[in-house]
């Protein structure tokens, strides 16, 4: 099967610790990559992190799906659309998660923020995170967050700076996912699920498998994508996508 594009995570797929660079052998190969199939990154990155990441790779201009699939960038970089939450609302998943977290942070116009006083009614929110000390903790959150009046899209992972210890929790709005991102990219360039590889390995990108024809997980990935997963590439640490190109996109000679 020949794959036209290549849906791609970045944390914890491509770098590690929230790096701004991939190797020179992975830089490398998403340039041959770049040759054969159109490279779609979907991201939970905020815009302008995920701007200066693009920026050093330097490949052919396209779409991508930004901010957990809240936002779509088209090739030039503005946004195709925008999906954020209601001041209101904001208030109320706080006010209803107060007894689980340990820090919370919004990720306004582009940018994360942890004040909500900085985030004035001119101002739109995307995303709202919150760190919890246990995994009982984020579930109880789940709960309470569900209780509401409006749907969110809810996601319980690693926590981003202590995955060894806490629980991190991401909201976003119901249909900001990064399946739906991707499956509106899809439609632009009239390429289906079935030409679509789609490789990643956290909890925001289990619905990147559903507009997927080949899935692909990184062997440090989550449970739910390793047991959703076509193949298992090496990991992140070994540079695993690299086996993922070559494998699934360069032809072989």
């Amino acid at each position: 099967m020949k794959y036209k594009m290549l849906a791609l995570d970045i944390d914890d797929t491509l770098t590690t610790e929230g790096g701004q660079e991939v190797s020179s052998a992975v830089y490398d190969a998403l340039h041959s990559a770049a040759e054969h199939a159109t490279i779609t990154f979907v991201t939970a990155r905020a815009i302008n992190r995920f701007q200066q990441f693009l920026e050093k790779l330097k490949l052919p201009k396209g779409y991508h799906v930004v901010e957990n699939g809240a936002k779509v960038l088209d090739p030039q970089g503005n946004l195709e659309y925008d999906l954020s939450i209601g001041h209101d609302e904001v208030q109320e998943i706080i006010n209803i998660a107060q007894p689980y977290y340990l820090e919370l942070g919004f990720l306004v116009d582009e940018y994360w923020k942890d004040d909500l006083l900085t985030v004035g009614p001119e101002n739109t929110v995307t995303g709202v995170s919150f760190t919890c000390v246990s995994e009982t903790q984020a579930h109880l959150l789940e709960e309470a967050v569900n209780q509401l009046p409006h749907q969110y899209a809810v996601y319980i992972g690693k926590h981003w700076t202590n995955p060894e210890e806490w629980k991190g929790i991401l909201i976003f709005h119901h249909d900001a996912t990064k399946g739906k991102g991707m499956r509106y990219v899809q439609k632009k360039l009239g390429i289906s699920a079935k030409e679509t590889l789609a490789a990643g390995d956290g909890a925001t990108d289990v619905s990147m498998f559903e507009a997927a024809g080949m899935r692909v997980a990184m062997s440090n990935a989550v449970p739910e994508m390793l047991e959703s997963a076509d193949y298992i590439a090496p990991s992140v640490h070994e540079n695993g996508i690299i086996d993922v190109i070559e494998k699934y996109i360069i032809p072989k000679k």
